[in-house]
């Protein structure tokens, strides 16, 4: 299956293509993306959380870049597989980014896309409604990156989007307290019900 668009991004060319090559800009874009590290300078490791029609898939993946003429284009080939859900995708993507002006550019990506298993059985109307949803997500989340500043850890969104959950941040601070709180109620509870099987 062929998927391709082009959207434009209010930032300069370089910057642009900069945060196409960033793992922690594209960890943050991607929709359903929750690991993305980079192994060596054409290779990345990562895992993809998502769902298409209910089906919720959670697939290890590696993207291998095979050509590169920064800051024009490049083009890389994504192979991932959930086990569990006996599915595999392979994507053949193509990317290239046009200077539109000194804060302005226009990304234009084409995508092979292979499935096989229980997603390659869901039919292809299907995949490409959840495609152009992710697709949607992708662009105005990348915009803000992008129009936020250059890749790195000063970024502020990129920094917002890949935060810890604040609950997680908070744990060891309110999770005993909240234990206890637990602990409490239960044991008023076998109170209540043990005075009551005394009368």
């Amino acid at each position: 299956m062929k998927l391709g668009s082009s959207f434009p991004v209010p930032a300069a060319r370089d910057r642009v293509f900069a945060h196409f090559l960033d793992p922690d800009s594209m960890r943050a874009c991607v929709p359903g993306c929750v690991e993305l590290v980079k192994v060596d300078e054409t290779h990345f490791e990562g895992r993809l959380v998502n769902e298409i029609s209910h089906v919720r898939f959670s697939a290890g993946f590696t993207a291998e870049i095979t050509e590169l003429s920064a800051p024009a284009e490049v083009r890389a080939l994504l192979r991932g597989e959930d086990r569990k859900l006996g599915s595999s995708i392979k994507v053949d993507a193509t990317l290239a980014v046009r200077d539109e002006g000194p804060a302005s550019s226009l990304v234009e990506f084409g995508l092979d896309l292979a499935l096989w298993g229980k997603l390659g059985r869901m039919g292809e109307s299907i995949v490409r409604r959840r495609s152009e949803e992710v697709q949607r997500q992708f662009v105005a989340t990348f915009s803000r990156v992008c129009a936020a500043g250059p890749p790195g850890p000063d970024n502020p969104v990129v920094r917002e989007l890949t935060a810890p959950p604040a609950d997680v941040t908070a744990a060891t601070g309110a999770a005993e307290p909240m234990r206890r709180g637990w602990w409490r109620r239960l044991l008023a509870l076998l109170r209540i019900r043990r005075a009551a099987t005394r009368r």
